[in-house]
């Protein structure tokens, strides 16, 4: 009966399986995998691009990769290490997803050693098809949690610009907040236009289309190239070219990097800004790029 929502006139995209964690797990029991192949077949049998995406807010490694579970909800390798970088100084939060003892303010360093963590114990393939989202009906808000529009445009930089599949929660593109779950769960002010965050909307519309004219931010590789407290700097790679990306939390002294451009000639084209707004960089005459020292922002450009 389930499979005629993916088929007309309904046409979904796939299913999301609510609490993938326990899907197929009873006392000595742990059927996952087994249930998770089942349900693929299901979904890629009746249309071949659908998609089954597993619910975890936990370490999600050992259940995919094995013909189930296209992907995950990002949780633990990509939401819970951004609001760990990006949270407010000043915002107590009480727990993660009903984890205990807080989320703790962590540096740059430990935030992408997380975020790597996961991603080397999964496949490219899994890793893509998960939903790289910043919050959920059973988290905090974004907002909340980091605070400030500024910080929540960085966090929705790398959450369009990252490998996986972006997904918003619905109202986070309006600034909306919340201190959990049920404070989440607010129904969307269609009816009260007046209270949205335009800044913030206008800031979702233009990482839509960004990531929708980009190629390599679909389909490209991903290089880390720099980390520090309070900056992430990284390469999207394809056949296609190859874009730079500045996500910084606040200001700090400038980044210097060497050896991805060749030193300039009469002729060289400095990179492109495609988003954030800054200048195009030129190099320095041995190639050095100095990338902007005031945050929070966050950039992107082509390299030529």
């Amino acid at each position: 009966m389930a499979r005629r929502w993916l088929l007309p006139p309904y046409g979904l995209d796939g299913w999301r399986i609510d609490v993938a964690n326990m899907t197929g797990r009873r006392g000595a029991d742990a059927l996952t995998l087994e249930v998770a192949a089942l349900l693929r077949r299901a979904v890629v049998e009746t249309r071949s691009d659908g998609l089954i995406v597993a619910e975890h807010g936990h370490d999600f490694t050992r259940d995919l990769d094995a013909d189930g579970w296209h992907g995950t909800m990002n949780y633990a390798g990509f939401t819970r290490p951004v609001w760990s970088w990006l949270r407010s100084p000043t915002q107590d939060l009480p727990d993660f997803l009903g984890v205990p003892g807080g989320v703790p303010a962590r540096s740059g360093s430990a935030a992408l050693a997380t975020m790597r963590a996961f991603g080397a114990l999964v496949s490219w393939r899994s890793l893509v098809h998960s939903w790289q989202l910043l919050g959920s009906h059973d988290s905090a808000r974004i907002r909340t949690v980091v605070g400030d529009a500024a910080r929540q445009e960085v966090a929705a930089g790398l959450q369009f610009t990252l490998p996986g599949t972006p997904m918003v929660f619905a109202g986070d593109e309006l600034g909306l907040r919340g201190e959990n779950g049920e404070g989440s769960r607010t129904p969307m002010p269609w009816d009260r236009p007046g209270s949205w965050d335009g800044a913030t909307f206008g800031v979702y519309r233009a990482l839509v289309a960004l990531r929708r004219e980009v190629p390599e931010l679909r389909h490209g590789g991903l290089r880390w190239v720099y980390v520090d407290d309070d900056a992430l700097v990284y390469l999207r790679e394809s056949p296609s070219g190859s874009v730079l990306a500045l996500a910084r939390r606040a200001s700090g002294a400038p980044v210097r990097l060497s050896g991805l451009v060749a030193p300039p000639s009469a002729a060289a084209p400095a990179l492109v800004n495609l988003y954030g707004g800054a200048p195009p960089l030129r190099p320095a005459a041995d190639g050095t790029l100095t990338l902007p020292a005031a945050g929070p922002t966050f950039q992107l450009w082509r390299l030529p």
